[in-house]
């Protein structure tokens, strides 16, 4: 899937700065992280609650035995990543885990989703996250919302949309539905 690292870490990098601290909150594989280090020079520390046999193995990795808690310090990195994370708890849980990523960094939130704009678009989808999830039995609720949807929810959490790009990704999906890449900051108290 490296052309999808390509595509992902190319919309991601635009926001990120050398030397930074980064958490890939429900990190996956991790191939994400591992081209953002390579590419951009961060530092970025891999957490998930599922145990992939693929991860990277050579970047830190806190595993995590409550979906709702990162093992790490208030304001422990200076971005956290939530790349098609949050569409994988049910539509209740989503504040809870940027309620959780909001307290793991200093300043800045980077989330990408799935954001079907059309009824064909929530069809392929619902196909592609059930396909491309299924062999890391990665719960698939479908949890997806809209960016109108989101960034309400953004500003509950103290979150300030900085900047939002809605475009079709080619890799893997081919350009069959959304994603959207919203740059998020913490409101300074």
């Amino acid at each position: 899937m490296f052309l999808r690292e390509n595509e992902v870490g190319a919309r991601v990098a635009a926001h990120l700065t050398a030397g930074q601290r980064v958490l890939d909150y429900g990190a996956g594989t991790g191939l994400v992280a591992r081209w953002l280090a390579s590419a951009a020079g961060i530092k970025p520390t891999l957490a998930d609650i599922v145990e992939y046999s693929n991860r990277r193995r050579e970047l830190p990795f806190l595993q995590m035995d409550d979906p709702f808690h990162v093992p790490a310090g208030d304001g422990a990195f200076d971005v956290v990543l939530l790349l098609f994370a949050l569409h994988h708890n049910p539509y209740e849980a989503q504040g809870k885990v940027l309620t959780e990523a909001a307290r793991l960094t200093k300043r800045r939130l980077i989330v990408l989703e799935d954001t079907p704009m059309s009824r064909a678009d929530l069809l392929w989808n619902t196909f592609w996250d059930k396909v491309l999830n299924l062999r890391h039995r990665v719960p698939t609720p479908l949890a997806f919302r809209s960016v109108e949807e989101w960034v309400p929810i953004f500003l509950e959490h103290g979150l300030e949309t900085t900047y939002t790009e809605t475009y079709r990704p080619k890799w893997p999906t081919l350009m069959t539905y959304h994603h959207s890449l919203f740059v998020l900051d913490r409101e300074q108290e």
